[in-house]
């Protein structure tokens, strides 16, 4: 049992929005070139329908890195959960960056960001669990806070991939339609961040549970790495890409797997379905989702108060904190609330947690 309390939680999503058609010709300006013109007509035409099938409007990004950048992003969201918990920065004990879009390999992004909130002490590192990330946070947090180690622990993440994709300026090319659907996945990700006060629990907001399920069997569905890098499986070997996805095998998996972990989770903790007033799931499209909820037997009227991924798309690990935060933001959340949260992550990665509010 986690022993965490929610001091406060806020969010930050830019303002500008890119429409399917812009993300597509996008893609095709920069990577497509060496497509034949029936070729590149079929790509253009099919990733429209793709993307309005899977319920994708239009994508949160950066109008000016200068004033929305990664690191603005996220000093943004922890400066407001700061204030809203009513402390000073020199008052963290622990702040942990959770990002998958993490522009930083030196120093830690946790260090630039302490420097930009003006911290004073504590301890400050980053962790990778993808886009579980906020969620295997919490569990860290209890450890922490239940041995007295911390007191204050803030938990933010920042997620910016255009900014990444377009700093990188590098020159991959695509030179199939079967290539084309494998590497513009980059595209379908949208920018936001969110950050999360947490302390010993005082009976509001209590975070109680958290579990996970993990197989490394289909870890090359998604990758995000340096371009080009050596990799174990051989058909990766010169990759000229730092994104490539198997979306259909990532939704294969996720379906086949994922609510047998949500049924022991919830078995294990004594919990039912049918008495959670709300449920936050990490969202990758409407096929996932519904093919997901089908399975639980979850009606969706209780799935997604606030539905961030039409406009916003698949913000990584600030999917669930930002909808949590928008959701309690509009007031929808009351005190005593059952909320079930439901994380899926590329590697493969399940994560669940269950909160009282």
């Amino acid at each position: 049992m986690l022993n965490l309390s929610i001091r406060a939680l806020s969010y930050y999503i830019p303002k500008g929005r890119m429409t399917n058609g812009e993300i597509v010709d996008l893609f095709a300006e920069k990577y497509c070139r060496n497509l034949p013109l029936e070729d590149l007509e079929q790509f253009v035409y099919g990733s429209r329908r793709k993307l309005d099938f899977l319920e994708i409007k239009t994508r949160s990004c950066s109008v000016d890195y200068r004033e929305d950048s990664s690191v603005q992003m996220a000093v943004k969201a922890a400066q407001e959960a700061i204030g809203t918990a009513g402390i000073s920065a020199g008052e963290i004990d622990l702040l942990l960056f959770v990002g998958v879009c993490n522009p930083f390999r030196e120093p830690s992004y946790s260090i630039i960001l302490a420097h930009e909130l003006g911290m004073t002490r504590g301890n400050y590192y980053d962790i990778n669990d993808t886009c579980n990330g906020f969620l295997k946070a919490l569990e860290l947090s209890s450890l922490y806070i239940s041995t007295g180690k911390y007191r204050n622990i803030l938990v933010v993440t920042s997620e910016n991939p255009l900014e990444l994709l377009e700093a990188s300026g590098y020159t991959g090319t695509v030179n199939s339609l079967e290539e084309a659907d494998y590497k513009m996945n980059l595209l379908f990700a949208g920018a936001g961040a969110a950050a999360m006060l947490l302390t010993a629990d005082n009976g509001r907001k209590s975070i109680r549970y958290y579990g996970e399920q993990r197989n490394h069997e289909d870890w090359e569905l998604s990758l995000y790495v340096s371009p080009k890098i050596h990799m174990p499986a051989p058909r990766f070997e010169g990759l000229d890409f730092m994104s490539w996805a198997d979306g259909r095998g990532i939704a294969a998996n996720v379906i086949r797997d994922m609510p047998g972990f949500v049924y022991e989770f919830l078995e294990e903790h004594e919990l039912r379905k049918d008495s959670m007033d709300y449920i936050f799931s990490h969202q990758l499209g409407r096929n996932i989702t519904n093919s997901l909820l089908n399975k639980l037997e979850v009606k969706t009227d209780k799935v997604f108060p606030v539905n961030t991924f039409p406009e916003n798309g698949n913000m990584g690990s600030a999917n669930i904190p930002a909808g949590l935060a928008i959701a309690d933001e509009q007031g929808l959340l009351r005190e005593g609330d059952s909320i079930l949260l439901l994380g899926s992550a590329c590697g493969l990665t399940y994560g669940a947690a269950y909160l009282i509010w």
